[in-house]
């Protein structure tokens, strides 16, 4: 086991994240190009696009506040890529908040929901590009600076702790909505097994009913 833990990070986690964030995304680009949105799909999807936003802006917090130190100190050589880093989170910030206040604002009056469909475009415009810049270049980095044990403790202290298990749950459902058997089971077993079975088996109402409203009877189903 030490020397799992001792060995390199194990960044999948990272792309399982993204790979949520873009499916989501691409859904709702799909019930949104399906034609007026009405009631209730209308305020869940406004609803989960704000709650995605607030996800992917804590989830970049996480790694500006203690991913990329925690790194740096380890390998100051990073200094050049984690500034490229932060640039890009800069620049997604001003796509996040116009997504969010598209969705807040959206009541069906004309033209709401073309706006909001450009809000979400802009915002994969700038937001793609770095997800898989973080993917194919810092993350092998990371996997080299960083032990397997660095990683989950950096993980635990900032997107586990902080959390209700309510959340933990909704959130967990989130990653492994549609995934592969690999992708579940990567999700699932970093749950130890007594809260696993009550994270999986009794706290997935709230996303299933979430997911329901959202896309059921579309072409994102």
């Amino acid at each position: 086991m030490n020397d799992v833990l001792d060995g390199p990070a194990d960044t999948v986690m990272m792309g399982i994240v993204h790979g949520a964030l873009r499916r989501d995304l691409a859904r709702a680009r799909l019930v949104l190009g399906e034609g007026p949105v009405a009631e209730p799909r209308r305020t869940a999807l406004a609803e989960h696009l704000v709650w995605m936003m607030g996800f992917l802006h804590e989830h970049h917090e996480a790694e500006d506040t203690g991913l990329f130190p925690l790194a740096l100190a380890k390998d100051p050589t990073l200094a050049g890529l984690v500034e490229e880093m932060d640039v890009e989170h800069a620049a997604i910030v001003g796509a996040m908040d116009a997504v969010t206040a598209a969705a807040r604002s959206w009541t069906g009056r004309p033209g709401e929901q073309d706006r909001l469909t450009r809000t979400l475009e802009s915002l994969e415009d700038v937001l793609l590009p770095h997800l898989a810049h973080e993917e194919t270049v810092l993350m092998p980095r990371i996997a080299e600076v960083l032990t397997q044990r660095e990683w989950l403790a950096w993980d635990q202290e900032t997107n586990v702790k902080p959390k209700k298990p309510t959340q933990l749950a909704f959130e967990g459902h989130w990653l492994i909505d549609s995934a592969t058997p690999d992708v579940r089971s990567k999700v699932v077993s970093l749950v130890p097994p007594v809260p696993r079975f009550v994270l999986v088996h009794l706290l997935g109402g709230p996303y299933r009913r979430r997911r329901a409203a959202l896309w059921d009877d579309t072409a994102a189903a």
